[in-house]
């Protein structure tokens, strides 16, 4: 077996086993996922808006589904939906799920495992391809944008939501210190002890935290090829929407019960837009809504 080959099952394994570790408190299901506490501040709008787009017999698909919930979601709305991830224990769970809610789905949903590296996919077949949450992890960009742009149908949406580029150390600064101050899963007693052990140099270890270095085998892999601008080039962009800088960061990190987090994290969010907006701090997070203009 490759070096390759073995990052892949490692990657597959991380996540599969991921998956099974969730669907035990949460089944993957977007009527349960929209409940959960980092959804509520900063995603259930955007994952709904995008929804809302997907109308009963279209032909969709998700690339990188994991548990499948948002490919379940879109198959929930009329949609003959497919799901692609590279962990066939993620895809298990997704299929499990399906089966135990099947008769209540209007639409269809079918899942398979394969490695997006080398995606081949059929031209000109889907009205909706999305890709939550994984373009960042991919090698072959180019051929992976490449085959999307083949595989829709003209005037066909591509919608993304991930992370472009490095995260800046403004975030990193500001993300630091809100950690320090807010009650988090970390003691202030273990905060103050890092706090005197790395000194300047906690907010480059808080960088890497965000940017979730090391988490897997692939995490961060396509970071220097600049999804964002290879889908510009091939796609009409329809509309852009920046997500907060730090507040996804902070939602996971904080410990309080959600009736005291969920009013605080609203708060810093609409700071941390703000800010962003005004170019104060760069977010790294972006949700693309594309449209393939003629043929492949």
């Amino acid at each position: 077996m490759s070096d390759y080959e073995q990052q892949l099952a490692q990657e597959a394994e991380l996540w599969g086993s991921d998956a099974e570790r969730s669907a035990q408190t949460v089944p993957p299901d977007w009527r349960y996922h929209r409940n959960l506490r980092h959804n509520i501040v900063y995603h259930t709008r955007d994952i709904d808006e995008f929804l809302s787009h997907i109308q009963p017999g279209m032909t969709v698909l998700e690339l990188g589904c994991a548990s499948g919930w948002l490919t379940l979601a879109m198959a929930q709305r009329g949609a003959q939906a497919e799901g692609i991830d590279i962990s066939e224990k993620s895809l298990n769970v997704a299929r499990q799920y399906v089966d135990s809610i099947r008769d209540s789905v209007s639409g269809s949903v079918t899942y398979r495992a394969a490695d997006l590296n080398a995606l081949e996919l059929p031209a000109e077949t889907y009205d909706v391809i999305a890709v939550k949450g994984t373009l960042h992890h991919l090698l072959r960009m180019d051929h992976v944008i490449d085959e999307i742009y083949k595989a829709l149908k003209p005037g066909g949406l591509l919608w993304v939501s991930d992370s472009d580029g490095e995260e800046k150390m403004s975030t990193a600064l500001v993300a630091s210190g809100l950690m320090f101050i807010l009650p988090t899963h970390v003691s202030y007693r273990d905060k103050i002890s890092g706090l005197i052990r790395f000194g300047t140099r906690a907010p480059s270890r808080i960088k890497a935290s965000i940017e979730a270095e090391g988490l897997s085998p692939f995490e961060g892999a396509g970071r220097e090829h600049d999804w964002l601008k290879l889908i510009t080039q091939r796609f009409q962009i329809e509309r852009r929407i920046d997500s907060p800088a730090f507040t996804g960061y902070i939602t996971h990190q904080l410990n309080l019960p959600d009736m005291l987090a969920l009013p605080l994290l609203r708060a810093l969010c609409a700071v941390d837009r703000l800010l962003v907006r005004l170019k104060i701090l760069r977010n790294t997070g972006v949700i693309l809504y594309a449209r393939k203009v003629g043929k492949s």
